[in-house]
């Protein structure tokens, strides 16, 4: 049963983990960025609303669809409501349906995942070779989160997107620039809310618990059928990690940005 265990938590580490934590990475630059500017921050998010949010709530009402929910009510985008929502995903399903159940965690996520598509989409259309050039780094990616040499891969490939995507000879491309103002409008709003988390938190429960269900009879059966599945899924989930590495990359720049603007103004304060 420890064998069982082991790739038990392996699995989720590998799949919904690494999710989690791309997730929490985004957070902490979101209000990284919003604690760094202060008010000012808030009205940068506010401004950069008009198209993100959208693409934030768009984002959950895709999974929606998806997984089968039924859309009660859906605002794109709003700038004046009591609580400060910029917009919001009112949905229902049926609490006894295992899929509408799964499609709870995947709903509360969906910014994350699609903000990343979205990010991949608008370079395509916009930069298309360097799109090229970034999937090229990303295809030749090939970690695994079990080896410890993983971690200079990944911050080799965070390198190796950083001098495609900030090649010397895009700055004299203004759709570089277009796509540059973009995606940092997509990112500044990939951050879950509380109600998004809440969500998606029963849906996790219920993975967790087909996962152990589906390994505990896999495991009795075969050891090496087991192991495999772990390593099919230790794959995907370093496949999911490269590609929300450019999510990741937006957000940092945001925080840069903040970081600049703040060392301005304490340069002109102190003149």
């Amino acid at each position: 049963m420890g064998a069982i265990f082991t790739n038990f938590l392996y699995q989720l580490l590998f799949t919904v983990g690494v999710i989690v934590v791309f997730g929490f990475i985004i957070a902490l630059c979101r209000r990284g960025f919003c604690n760094l500017l202060g008010p000012a921050g808030h009205k940068i998010i506010l401004a950069t609303g008009f198209i993100g949010t959208p693409i934030h709530e768009l984002s959950h009402a895709l999974m929606c669809l998806i997984f089968g929910h039924k859309i009660v009510e859906i605002k794109l985008f709003q700038l004046h409501s009591n609580d400060g929502t910029l917009g919001y995903v009112n949905h229902s399903y049926n609490p006894k349906n295992i899929y509408h159940q799964i499609g709870n965690f995947f709903i509360g996520i969906a910014p994350i995942v699609f903000g990343c598509a979205f990010l991949l989409l608008f370079m395509w259309i916009f930069i298309p070779q360097t799109f090229a050039g970034v999937f090229a780094q990303i295809a030749t990616f090939r970690g695994s989160l079990a080896d410890t040499s993983s971690v200079s891969q990944i911050f080799a490939l965070f390198g190796g997107i950083l001098s495609v995507l900030f090649n010397a000879g895009n700055l004299g491309n203004y759709l570089w620039w277009i796509y540059i103002v973009l995606a940092l409008m997509i990112s500044s709003h990939m951050e879950l809310s509380g109600a998004d988390i809440k969500g998606s938190v029963v849906g996790l429960l219920v993975i967790c618990g087909i996962y152990l269900v589906v390994d505990i009879i896999v495991g009795l059966i075969s050891q090496n059928a087991l192991s495999a599945i772990t390593g099919v899924l230790a794959s995907f989930g370093m496949t999911i990690a490269s590609f929300l590495l450019i999510s990741v990359v937006f957000c940092l720049i945001l925080i840069a940005i903040a970081l600049i603007v703040k060392l301005i103004g304490k340069l002109l304060f102190r003149r």
